[in-house]
């Protein structure tokens, strides 16, 4: 019967009422009536079917309503996402997004996250897309965060989210004035007021002690283990039994290291290299085996899939396996035995593999190096002595990865450098400073084989026809490299070896604009990041399509089962696979999985990014009144946004700066109306620091005066824009 209406609905030419619909499809009794009548009830409350002022049916997609996810911003406005299925060139059926802008007047009391029903238009002919919100579908309830206010004798929670400022959260207990909290609303009062419960209280705003997971909290991070997954902590055993080398290889005798940063305590991965007697190399990749510890179905796994990763926030942890395992059993520490899965891969010395064998194995390191003191050996400078009978080794392991690393970049890999800052705190947990940690030669050379073993292992489960959660990564978007085009000809550096289009579909193309990127001197890291932007997210699927940015046809992650979920996953094919064990069950889960880690993932990768910006706030405060050079990296209606020499960002609002200014989308230009200076993305600036919030990340400065033009031609766009 449903199929009949829908069919009915698709091939009528205007909405039928519910009269018509029986007359057609020839409905006589009672019965057949209220079927058809839940039905309808049934499509109109998932949005799939409308009725009409008249009360006609019609179905959502023959109507100009849509549904999608709303996005607010903070001053009331915001736009919805709409996916429409499309197909690509290639013809792989894919989902594109569209998205519509709400003006504050028409959002009818949404909120960031909602799923609402929205009617969409255009203002004119050729004009923005524009929406307004008919209904919300789905309220975002969510991690609702605040700090409690009071008026009179009433307690109040105001969120933190200026997206959800909407809302009004009442409590019925008292709480201190300033103290922030997480509430779970469970009274609806009216359309945006609901009575809510404290169900977690964090520090006072004055308090930096729990700043970390009140910032992890509001991402949506799970910090804290089930009182089941605590349980079974304790009966994990916190050495290597005699029982659990058993079917296992023997490497303990080999010499094997890890190589980390020096206040790493998750050790997952270990290196091990010989030379053979054909010339060749035997690189082992040796594995920490999480999975012989987290069972299938057990507490601690379903906690480590719910976590999906672990976060790595302005240089605190929360890890996704309790630190007994993380920092206990699981990690390859120094000179105690260690269950691994280890990948042996013969290297010829023209860095191809042309051997592999993956087994399960015992290993003992025999150093727990430091990125540090291996930088210091490679570089010939003065090292710790202890390092001394491994140098020959560490040498011609670093020989193989500059040998890898060429052949990645022959093959069209993109070499994206994105300085990292690194937060360094005092003895009261408070940003003693803040430094640019850039990648050396033992970075690079951990890197190169984890690339290589994440390659060959999923080379291996490919080969074997084997299920594998893979890391892809897609061919850049159209329209945002279309837009970093039109940047590069408006500030004066215009490309013209290739057009966007070659650079989204080749990967030498685009190594050839990155090399002329990192030709524009001072502000070749501002348009690194804004081609970065340009790049699809990486993302983890069932479905192989090779990684674009790596050049890789073959890829999934493996090396990095403590810190992440989609490589513990992989770890349990592989050994299902070596013990002939049937993981059916579990394998057809992997979609599932697939998705859920890339969501965690994005959840993480949030809150790293605001805790950084907490914490760069945090540092700055002392600096008020200071100056600092900076470079204006985007512009907008609202002001300027700037980056520091120290890498660290902020803005200079509009109404700070002298006089009236109109933006100019077209040349990345806020122009001055008053004869002032023209700033433009690329200028280079002395800045003032005014304010620092640390509640709303903000880093406010002035503009002292500009120190270069980023291009010669500001009158002539003056002239333009006037």
């Amino acid at each position: 019967m449903e199929e009949k209406i829908i069919d009915l609905l698709k091939c009528a030419k205007r909405p039928l009422s519910l009269d018509k619909i029986m007359e057609k499809i020839g409905i006589e009794s009672l019965e057949e009536k209220e079927e058809i009548l839940m039905i309808l009830d049934k499509k109109l409350e998932e949005y799939s079917i409308i009725k009409t002022a008249k009360d006609n049916y019609v179905l959502l997609e023959k109507t100009s309503f849509r549904k999608g996810r709303f996005y607010g911003d903070r001053n009331g406005e915001g736009k919805v996402v709409v996916n429409y299925p499309c197909v690509l060139e290639d013809g792989r059926k894919s989902i594109k997004e569209i998205s519509y802008d709400i003006l504050a007047s028409q959002t009818n009391g949404a909120i960031d996250g909602d799923y609402v029903l929205v009617n969409l238009y255009s203002s004119k002919k050729n004009g923005p897309l524009l929406g307004s919100v008919k209904s919300i579908i789905e309220r975002n309830l969510n991690n609702i965060t605040g700090i409690i206010y009071s008026i009179g004798n009433k307690t109040f929670v105001n969120p933190i989210d200026k997206k959800k400022r909407n809302l009004k959260i009442m409590l019925d207990d008292k709480e201190f004035d300033g103290l922030r909290v997480a509430v779970s609303l469970n009274e609806k009062i009216d359309d945006n007021t609901y009575r809510g419960t404290v169900k977690r209280r964090f520090n006072h705003i004055f308090d930096p002690t729990e700043d970390i997971l009140w910032e992890a909290f509001k991402c949506g991070l799970e910090y804290e283990f089930s009182n089941e997954t605590l349980e079974e902590v304790k009966n994990i055993p916190d050495v290597v039994r005699d029982i659990d080398k058993v079917g296992r290889s023997d490497f303990t005798d080999w010499e094997i290291f890890t190589i980390d940063g020096a206040d790493t305590k998750d050790i997952d991965d270990a290196l091990s290299l010989k030379k053979l007697d054909n010339g060749n190399y035997l690189v082992g990749v040796h594995i920490a085996d999480v999975s012989n510890y987290v069972k299938i179905d057990s507490a601690l796994e379903k906690d480590a899939l719910k976590r999906g990763t672990s976060a790595y926030l302005a240089g605190k942890v929360i890890p996704m396996l309790p630190k007994e395992l993380s920092n206990g059993i699981c990690s390859l520490n120094p000179d105690v035995e260690r269950l691994a899965i280890s990948c042996l891969m013969e290297v010829d010395t023209n860095g191809l593999v042309v051997n592999r064998n993956i087994c399960k194995s015992v290993i003992k390191s025999k150093k727990k190096m430091t990125y540090k003191e291996v930088n210091n050996i490679l570089h010939d400078r003065e090292y710790d002595v202890s390092y001394q009978k491994h140098i020959k080794t560490l040498k011609e392991l670093n020989e193989l990865a500059l040998i890898l690393k060429n052949n990645r970049i022959k093959a069209g890999a993109l070499q994206f450098s994105r300085p990292e800052l690194k937060i360094s705190y005092d003895e009261y947990d408070k940003v003693s400073s803040i430094d640019v940690d850039n990648n050396d030669l033992g970075e690079n050379l951990i890197e190169e084989f984890m690339l290589l073993a994440n390659e060959t292992v999923d080379k291996y489960l490919s080969s074997r026809n084997l299920p594998c959660i893979h890391r892809i990564h897609d061919i850049p978007d159209f329209e945002r490299m279309e837009n970093f085009f039109r940047l590069l000809s408006a500030i004066g550096h215009e490309y013209l070896e290739h057009d966007y289009y070659d650079c989204c579909l080749s990967l030498y193309d685009l190594q050839d604009l990155e090399k002329f990127i990192r030709k524009q001197g001072r502000i070749s890291d501002v348009l690194s990041s804004n081609l970065i932007r340009c790049m699809s997210r990486a993302k983890y699927s069932t479905d192989s399509i090779g990684h674009f940015g790596l050049a890789k046809e073959h890829y999934c992650h493996f090396t990095s089962p403590i810190r992440r979920y989609p490589d513990l996953a992989v770890h349990r094919i592989l050994k299902a696979d070596l013990d002939d064990i049937d993981i059916h069950k579990y394998c057809s889960k992997l979609p599932e999985i697939a998705l859920h880690s890339s969501k965690t993932e994005r959840m993480a990768f949030d809150a790293e990014m605001q805790t950084l910006k907490m914490r760069c706030c945090e540092y700055m405060e002392k600096f008020v009144g200071e100056e600092f050079n900076g470079v204006v990296t985007d512009t907008s209606q609202k002001g300027l946004f700037v980056q520091l020499d120290n890498f660290i960002e902020g803005r200079v609002s509009i109404k700070n700066l002298p006089g009236h200014y109109i933006y100019s989308e077209s040349d990345y230009s806020l122009i001055s109306l008053d004869e002032k200076d023209d700033y433009t993305v690329g200028d280079y600036l002395k800045l003032k620091l005014l304010s620092t919030n640390k509640e709303k990340k903000d880093i406010d400065f002035e503009v002292v005066r500009k120190l270069e033009n980023v291009r010669a031609d500001i009158p002539k766009v003056k002239k333009k824009v006037k």
